[in-house]
């Protein structure tokens, strides 16, 4: 999954993405690889940045992936998803 954070959007700065529910490794910011490859649960998202994660979808439920900083949640920066 590609996140990318457009800098002309109205909250054109980093996003703490979190993903409730799963986790996921970071496989490259920017198309540079990551070398350290570590289970997460949210990716800072640079401004102007794309961020490159293989996400685990193995814990069955209803969830939600969001930008963490509280005021954004009211902006919309949410969506939710199934895993079956």
């Amino acid at each position: 999954m590609r996140l990318v954070n457009d800098r002309r959007t109205l909250h054109g700065m980093q996003h703490p993405i979190h993903v409730h529910g799963q986790r996921f490794l970071v496989l490259a910011v920017n198309g540079v690889r990551n070398q350290n490859l570590v289970w997460k649960d949210t990716a800072l998202v640079p401004a102007g940045s794309a961020v490159d994660i293989l996400l685990e979808l193995s814990n069955p439920g209803h969830w939600m992936l969001h930008c963490h900083t509280a005021e954004h949640l009211t902006a919309q920066m949410m969506t939710s998803f199934t895993v079956e």
